[in-house]
């Protein structure tokens, strides 16, 4: 099976998605936000392109929380921003998230045509992968893998393309790959062992410091510390416990 591995979410090209399964990594920040919102109690995430559907659709659901960011910064007027900080229980417990992103939830909508949509980080890789095999197995008609990096507004991203390297290592050797599948691979395998650094130098990260976010570097890049696979369904994002 083919792994498919897109640089950002304005990719030129993109696979037909019928019958893949679809993966979507925003390193920093907004996969690693939403899995941890999950694991604080998130009830569920609803992804919108642009600030004016956000404020529009609170409008029609008033107890929505407002979440996300623009230029790595907290949208005026929001309830939270892109932080994983911002998600704790005392916020997000029980609550539903209208959610607006530079980069991630533009990926998301990218790829929503897929059979299923997984939203990843390196928090959350290995139960992303158990996921996706338990799901190729229970559906024999799945025919690829599509990897979709958020990139940072549609340049390639050192944070996503090595947690999209780490997907990739650990599906396994029965998987094939694109280039820049393998390639991701490679950089993941040369940089795992100083993941932190690797990401605090790259220019996203150097960015999130330089305005105060150097605990979300620190945090974003810790692999494998939730067991939460959150997916697609009709639009929202919901934290699945039951592979179908």
């Amino acid at each position: 099976m083919l792994i498919d591995v897109l640089p950002s979410a304005g990719s030129p090209w993109m696979p037909a998605l019928k019958n893949k399964v679809a993966v979507v990594i925003d390193v920093f920040r907004a996969t690693s936000t939403m899995v941890t919102a999950f694991s604080n109690g998130c009830r569920a995430i609803i992804p919108v392109l642009t600030t004016e559907e956000a404020l529009e659709r609170r409008t029609n659901e008033p107890g929505y929380l407002l979440g996300g960011e623009r230029r790595a910064l907290p949208i005026e007027g929001f309830d939270v921003g892109n932080s994983p900080y911002d998600y704790v229980t005392e916020k997000v417990g029980g609550k539903t998230i209208i959610m607006t992103t530079t980069n991630g939830t533009r990926a998301i909508h990218a790829v929503a045509e897929a059979r299923q949509v997984w939203i990843a980080s390196f928090l959350n890789a290995g139960s992303v992968v158990d996921a996706i095999n338990q799901y190729i197995r229970k559906n024999s008609e799945i025919d690829g893998i599509v990897i979709i990096c958020a990139g940072s507004e549609d340049r390639f991203d050192i944070p996503d393309t090595l947690c999209a390297g780490m997907l990739v290592d650990m599906l396994g050797k029965d998987m094939e790959s694109n280039d820049l599948g393998r390639a991701a691979q490679m950089l993941y395998n040369i940089s795992k062992d100083r993941l932190h650094e690797t990401l605090s130098m790259s220019e996203h990260g150097r960015l999130l410091q330089s305005i105060g976010y150097e605990k979300d570097v620190s945090y974003c890049a810790q692999p494998n510390i939730l067991s939460i696979t959150p997916v697609l369904e009709d639009g929202v994002v919901i934290a699945r416990t039951e592979i179908i």
